[in-house]
């Protein structure tokens, strides 16, 4: 694989163009003509795709589209571009599985092919936003969820009376208690092992991410550092300071790219095809060793949609069956925490990951905006679906979803708000409410057993 000096020095030797020329005569152009060239077309007949030509056409076309266009760089305004031979070397050079956590707590993630019995890996947790007060006990609750090997921490967005500000020292500050405050939580839980794979949630900027995460303030190379990209392929300095720095640590490196649908990828098909090229991204430009997506519709912002879900499966079962490499699904939901919308999106959104070859993550709730707006019950739905549905196929999988998507379909534009933590937790005894408890065990969970055979534990 081309070293990372190299990538860095293309980032200033590359193709000079502003980000408008980039996008309206580099991308568009060419993701219109690779689309035509290769004949992609969803033929709406199932959500899930089941056609492993098709899959295997579309990473042929990604690696088409990603050798044409390149990723932006923000700073220098300036295209690295990649051969098709380098992209297919460092597809062959990449790691095929991620050692994450310490002792006990420590685990093996790797990519698993569509239909396949081998359980999904579950990732477990939320970086939506949530008070100071909250971090411990939420890291705590996701912890003793034993069905979840890995974890994602919450940001923090306040300390005490005072707003936390990108760039600013209350960034640095709140990094380090989210840190802090999360490895505390998975102590008393009993697993101060476990890894985290979104680090460091509260931190935007390269300093502050580097700043929080020092060890003394509990960062581990055995953890996962998810370093963002940009619509649309593009990314910037600060994100490479960040890929830099870990690299010399020898730290896990998270891709964290995806398309947005309706975006300027254009349709299910554009979508499909820049899915599966921001994989190449990751591994060439941000040296990742796993990769993370979360594709939405820019209009309804969730991902429960029929034009996001075929995209987003057919895309996965690209990188599955041909790179091979760990990943995971992140979808969100357009209904709230607490409600039964929320469970029967998520159904939809699980289903279709884990079918298609994807690690097992929570839905996130009402569209992953708010504070506090998410609880432990939807990672505890997620693991137990995860087990229930081991070796599910896609044909099956689609069996279900077509009787589950009328349920909310006609609700997306104006969904249920949901409820704050606060409102439906009780995070003093980790348990649900009680009208919280009723809904997810009386409908959700016995729902499922009645309707299509998928039996949870209470």
């Amino acid at each position: 694989m081309i070293n990372f000096i190299d990538v860095l020095d293309r980032a200033t030797k590359g193709p000079m163009m502003t980000q408008k020329e980039f996008d309206m005569k580099v991308f568009i152009p060419t993701m219109k003509k690779i689309i035509k060239k290769y004949k992609i077309k969803w033929e709406r007949k199932e959500v899930i795709n089941t056609n492993d030509d098709l899959a295997d056409k579309i990473f042929e076309a990604a690696i088409d589209f990603y050798s044409e266009v390149g990723t932006y760089i923000i700073d220098t305004e300036r295209v690295i571009k990649f051969t098709r031979e380098e992209i297919y070397e460092a597809i062959e050079d990449v790691p095929k599985k991620v050692y994450v956590g310490e002792g006990p707590d420590r685990c093996i993630i790797e990519g698993r092919l569509p239909d396949s019995d081998k359980l999904a890996h579950c990732h477990s947790g939320s970086s939506v936003n949530i008070t100071e007060d909250l971090g411990m006990r939420l890291a705590e609750a996701y912890a003793r969820n034993t069905k979840a090997k890995t974890l994602s921490i919450p940001t923090v967005n306040t300390l005490g009376p005072l707003r936390v500000h990108s760039g600013a020292p209350t960034e640095i500050f709140a990094g380090i208690r989210a840190l802090q405050n999360a490895r505390e939580g998975c102590r008393r839980a009993g697993r101060p092992g476990i890894a985290f794979l979104n680090m460091i949630p509260s931190c935007a900027k390269d300093v502050t991410t580097i700043a929080a995460t020092a060890p003394q303030f509990g960062g581990r190379p055995t953890d996962g550092w998810l370093i963002a990209t940009f619509a649309e392929m593009k990314i910037d300095y600060s994100s490479l300071n960040k890929v830099a720095y870990l690299t010399a640590w020898g730290a896990n490196i998270g891709n964290e790219g995806s398309g947005l649908m309706g975006g300027y990828a254009g349709g299910p098909e554009g979508l499909a095809v820049l899915n599966t090229a921001y994989a190449l991204l990751g591994i060439l430009v941000i040296r990742a060793n796993y990769h993370l997506t979360y594709p939405i519709h820019m209009n309804y912002v969730c991902s429960s949609i029929p034009e996001v879900l075929w995209p987003l499966s057919v895309s996965i079962q690209a990188i599955a069956r041909n790179i091979k490499v760990p990943y995971i699904s992140l979808t969100y939901t357009a209904a709230g925490a607490a409600t039964e919308m929320y469970f029967n999106e998520a159904l939809a959104c699980l289903l279709t990951i884990i079918s298609s070859g994807s690690s097992a993550h929570n839905p996130h709730p009402a569209k992953g905006k708010g504070t506090n707006s998410f609880t432990p019950v939807e990672m505890e739905f997620t693991c137990q679906l995860a087990h229930a549905c081991k070796g599910l196929t896609r044909k099956e999988a689609n069996n279900i979803i077509n009787r589950v998507i009328p349920k909310y379909i006609d609700k997306i534009s104006n969904p249920p708000k949901g409820e704050t933590i606060n409102q439906c937790y009780d995070l003093e005894y980790f348990k649900p409410k009680s009208h919280f408890e009723k809904l997810y065990y009386d409908t959700v969970i016995s729902g499922l057993r009645r309707d299509f055979g998928i039996k949870l534990y209470h």
